[in-house]
């Protein structure tokens, strides 16, 4: 016949019970709070980010009025940018916000020297300012694409449905300048005293469309 357990046993096994409770919660905790902590900090950078970009459309917006067609394309560059902005700061309300971060800093600097290279590169006027463009563009397109990875890593599906939003938007602006770009190139040249091939705008259109299909396929 089995002995009864001791009261002094059942109060020790119920402590050992409760203490692994509270050290699994305790760590599921940590777990949820360094998710939330990182998900606060890509959202940082993307504000950032994108409130980079706008200063830079914001300048573009005069540097564009001799051309109608460039001047279209960076409003609307500039509306779509500030929308992301405000909707990022908006989410920010519910994952939180790190100030000072030095990701954030990082992020600028980064954007600074691509720049610097990119001025290396012989161009002038409406055509260098759509560079800029395309090279930041693509640096925020990239970015949330991390963003969606790590936001559904991290169990976070509202930040990642956000995030493809926003890289969906990028991948249409970079195929704009990518229409834009020839003709913006070929009127400069016009402006500037060169005698152009008229074909030549058509053919690089579809030499730049052609390029990307088959980079895909």
């Amino acid at each position: 016949m089995a002995k009864p357990a001791r009261r002094e046993d059942v109060n020790g096994w119920m402590y050992v019970k409760e203490t692994k409770l509270v050290m699994a919660n305790q760590v599921n905790q940590d777990v949820q709070e360094k998710h939330a902590q990182t998900i606060a900090d890509y959202v940082g950078d993307m504000v950032a980010l994108e409130s980079h970009i706008e200063e830079a459309l914001d300048r573009q917006l005069t540097e564009t009025q001799d051309d109608p067609e460039a001047r279209t394309a960076v409003q609307r560059f500039h509306d779509m940018v500030k929308q992301h902005r405000d909707t990022l700061k908006g989410l920010q309300e519910h994952v939180g916000t790190t100030a000072g971060n030095p990701i954030i800093a990082a992020g600028s600097t980064l954007l600074g020297k691509a720049a610097g290279v990119v001025d290396l590169v012989r161009t002038e006027g409406i055509s260098k300012s759509l560079r800029d463009d395309y090279a930041a563009f693509s640096l925020a397109a990239i970015s949330y694409a991390m963003l969606h990875t790590t936001a559904l890593s991290l169990g976070h599906p509202q930040v990642a449905d956000l995030a493809e939003r926003h890289l969906t938007d990028y991948a249409g602006a970079i195929e704009r300048i990518n229409k834009l770009m020839p003709g913006v190139v070929a009127r400069e040249l016009a402006k500037d005293g060169h005698q152009t091939d008229p074909s030549a705008v058509a053919t690089t259109r579809k030499v730049v469309a052609t390029a990307w299909k088959t980079a895909e396929s």
